[in-house]
């Protein structure tokens, strides 16, 4: 069975404002880049791409920007990620405030179980990607 999950990976208009903001928000390095001229694939793909880590892998979120690819990412409903700690979870939700996003207190959906010693914010990146923050 699957013990853990790798990576993420989101199609953006902007790379460079997707890595801005998540590096400001989250924390996240760059790790990587590739661009669409560095090898054939890429160049078959017209696709260039950005990988974000925390520290602990290579990469934890990879942006991807295809230069042909229309997305809607009006369809794709959320995505959550567990926060370490509560110094951790305040860090990002000031972060978040003071770079004027739009945050949604609690969880992104209603019925989702939340215990009453959790905490839970969610807010849209800058391509409309949902994300949903927990503190457990």
């Amino acid at each position: 069975m699957v013990s853990k999950f790798q990576h993420l990976v989101f199609y953006v208009n902007d790379l460079e404002e997707s890595r801005a903001f998540f590096s400001q928000l989250l924390d996240l390095q760059l790790s990587a880049l590739n661009h669409p001229d560095s090898s054939a694939a890429m160049k078959l793909a017209n696709q260039e791409m950005r990988f974000m880590s925390f520290g602990f892998y290579h990469h934890d979120i990879c942006l991807v920007k295809h230069r042909k690819l229309q997305f809607d990412n009006e369809s794709l409903m959320h995505y959550t990620m567990v926060i370490r700690d509560s110094t951790a979870y305040d860090k990002i939700l000031v972060n978040a405030q003071k770079m004027g996003i739009a945050t949604k207190e609690g969880r992104m959906i209603k019925s989702a179980k939340m215990e009453n010693h959790w905490k839970a914010f969610c807010f849209q990146d800058p391509n409309k990607h949902w994300i949903e923050l927990i503190l457990k």
